[in-house]
Parts: C-alpha cells; sequence; structure tokens
C-alpha cells in the first residue's frame, strides 16, 4: 500500500518540497504601470503591459513568444473544471478590471517577505534546524509526469497570536531535481504594529485571510507569486497572492480549489478552475525541461521556534473525515503515456513529519481520483524534531 517508514533523509527531502520561499524581489517599474486598483479588501493591483510583467523581460525570454491563447486543448480528464463530484463549491476570485492587453500584478505585500523560505531549507539540509516547518503528505515514487489535477479544500485556521512566522497552508507540488514549481492557498497570521517596531519580519500578506499562491525554485533561484521573472501571468481573476472566498466550515459547507498543472507547448501551464492562470516557462526550470519525476500533495504549517505549531487544514484530525477534516480529492497525474490517471496505492507513500501534531488519513481511490483526509490541531511548544 505505499506506507513506509521514513528515514530523517526522505523528511528532509520532503522539507526541500514546502511551498513557502524567501523570493527575489522586483519591484513593478513605475513607468510599465499603465493602472492601479486596489480592491475592496484593501489589495493593490498594478495593471502593467503583457509584455512588461517581470517573466518576459528575462534575458531567456526577450524573444519569447506566448502560443497559449484560447481556446486550448489539454489532455481529456473524466473530470469537468467547474467542480468536484460530491457536492462542494469552487471559492471565488474577484476579478480584476485591468485594460485590455494589461495583466494585474499584486503589489500590496507586507514588508520584507524574508520568512517562509525554499532557500533557508534547501540551504540546511544537513542541518536539524527544521523542527519550526512540519507538513503531513501523500509523495509518488519517482517516476515521470507531465502534470496533475486535483481539488483543494480551502480553509482560514485560527493561527492564533504567536510571533512569526507563522502560517498554514496546503499545496501542491512537482518537482524533479532542483526544480519545482507548487501552487495552492495559504493563511498568515495578522502582523500589529508593535510587531514591525520590534523589527521581527513581517508575514507576506499581513492579515488571517486565505490567499491563492504559487512559487517556484530553480537551484538557488525562487520565486512567489509574480515578484520576479518566472512564473508568465495570463488571468486576470487568478491572481496569485489575491485573497480567496469562502472558505469551508467544519460541518457545514465544503469550497475548494480546482487545479491542474499541465505540460503543454513546452511549458508548465497553471488552470484554475475553468481558468488559465498562466505558465512557468521550461527555458526557466533547468531540470523540467522536460518533465517531473515526483508529486507531492501536502499540508503545511511553520511556527517561530518555542512557539505552538498552528492548525493545519481545518484543525481537526484526518479521521474526522467529510465536512469535519481537509482533503486533497480528484488528484490525477499526467502519467508518461500522456493521459490522465489515478495513482495506484502501491506507487505513494505518506508521511506526517509530527505524528503528535497532524495526520495523512488512509489514502484511498474512486472513479474521480485519489482522495485523502489530513490535519490536527498543532501542539505546543515548537522544537525541532530529533
Amino acid at each position: 500500500m505505499g506506507y513506509k517508514g521514513w528515514t530523517i533523509k526522505t523528511f528532509l527531502l520532503l522539507h526541500l518540497l514546502i511551498f513557502s520561499v524567501d523570493p527575489t524581489k522586483e519591484e513593478v517599474d513605475n513607468n510599465l504601470i499603465v493602472k492601479t486598483i486596489q480592491t475592496a479588501d484593501g489589495q493593490t493591483f498594478a495593471c502593467v503591459s503583457f509584455k512588461s510583467q517581470p517573466s518576459l523581460r528575462h534575458p531567456l525570454l526577450m524573444n519569447h513568444t506566448t502560443q497559449l491563447m484560447p481556446p486550448i486543448s489539454f489532455p481529456h480528464s473524466t473530470d469537468d473544471d467547474e467542480g468536484s463530484k460530491f457536492g462542494i463549491s469552487n471559492v471565488e476570485m474577484s476579478e480584476i478590471e485591468c485594460p485590455p492587453g494589461t495583466v494585474p500584478i499584486l503589489t500590496s505585500y507586507n514588508g520584507s517577505m524574508s520568512t517562509r523560505s525554499f532557500d533557508k531549507i534547501i540551504y540546511s539540509e544537513n542541518r536539524n534546524d527544521n523542527g519550526n516547518r512540519q507538513m503531513a503528505a501523500v509523495v509518488t515514487v519517482p517516476s515521470t509526469f507531465y502534470g496533475l489535477q486535483t481539488s483543494i479544500s480551502i480553509w482560514e485556521p485560527d493561527l492564533g497570536t504567536g510571533r512569526p512566522p507563522r502560517f498554514s497552508g496546503a499545496i501542491v507540488v512537482l518537482k524533479n531535481g532542483g526544480s519545482r514549481v507548487a501552487v495552492g492557498w495559504s493563511s498568515n497570521t495578522n502582523v500589529k504594529p508593535m510587531v514591525l517596531r520590534s523589527q521581527v519580519d513581517p508575514h507576506l500578506y499581513g492579515d488571517n485571510l486565505v490567499h491563492f499562491e504559487i512559487a517556484w525554485v530553480d537551484n538557488d533561484k525562487s520565486c512567489i507569486n509574480l515578484r520576479c521573472a518566472g512564473f508568465v501571468q495570463m488571468s486576470k481573476k487568478a491572481i496569485p497572492g489575491i485573497i480567496i472566498r469562502p472558505v469551508s466550515t467544519v460541518n457545514g459547507k465544503q469550497y475548494i480549489i480546482r487545479v491542474k498543472i499541465i505540460k503543454f507547448m513546452g511549458d508548465w501551464v497553471l488552470k484554475v478552475g475553468e481558468e488559465i492562470v498562466g505558465y512557468w516557462p521550461s527555458k526557466l526550470l533547468t531540470h523540467m525541461s522536460e518533465a517531473a519525476d515526483v508529486i507531492s500533495w501536502m499540508g503545511v504549517v511553520e511556527a517561530a521556534p518555542g512557539e505552538p505549531f498552528p492548525p493545519m487544514g481545518s484543525g481537526q484530525p484526518a479521521d474526522e473525515g467529510e465536512t469535519k477534516a481537509a482533503f486533497f480529492a480528484d488528484a490525477k497525474v499526467i502519467d508518461a503515456s500522456g493521459s490522465f490517471a489515478t495513482p495506484a496505492l502501491k506507487t505513494i507513500n505518506t508521511v506526517a513529519t509530527e505524528a503528535n501534531c497532524y495526520e495523512v488519513g488512509r489514502p484511498y481511490t474512486t472513479d474521480d481520483g485519489l482522495q485523502f483526509y489530513y490535519g490536527g490541531a498543532g501542539c505546543s511548544p515548537s522544537q525541532p524534531i530529533k
């Protein structure tokens, strides 16, 4: 069934897959901004010419011409893009009304963004200082993958009042060697003015709301959302960093984001529901120019050393099941044949890096794909795992 014991080396390799990154930061050139829009939620977006966005100004993409214009025919899946088959609803993302020929880029980040880093984890691979980041994950054994689809339930866990860094989220990751791309959601603690005065690094968004989030890593380079060259934005609705709602409630309505990442015409295309978000150009991913070799679905959390771990997912353990626990559903991969397929149970492994705090329920398969519940209430204090 793939429920093997995992070594500390495997735990560390899983840590390399964590979604949160310490991004390269490139401010949007004011001269390129066509229009600035502030939403009712207080987020600010810069509308820039499609060709002026960071990725298309990268030296490797100076002569790049996108061929990803609708309509696009992706590999066939048995599932439609409008939602899961078990009575739940897609979340909503507000369309940002940028002028024709432009795309929106979130600019209202909170402070230095120096927390939650892929880089810190990569550089500390051989040191036992990653105990403040935990995950509950299902991971494929190495193979050849050209994409995936999954539904991710959306929650807004109460993260408490611990000092940053402090966040909770859920992500799906494709990787090969030192290259990886990821998509999901995150919730971060609100940063109070007194925290800023004490010179503690603020969190990414500075609120307690749930945000749509993407990231990529290529060897020693990394980026979150559209903060630097790496992802070509096409959508005016599914914008990396945007607030997403509604959220699921325990014993109440369940909401999801439904994502696909597909290798298409040489690049890694991201689709959320029926919306093509954009793509990661393969030229910027050294080890994923051809295919990915591992896919991971995971809940992730982080707490400052000595602080209690926050809730993961809904805050309920996996065995609470339907309407209570967080889940991944409808999970399929695009295998070497180029078709969507449900991962066989013998080709996946499960792991929770701190089983006293979080758990992964036993995965199972249906006609819709792989499903599993995960999560937990967290625990205290946050200390390195031996």
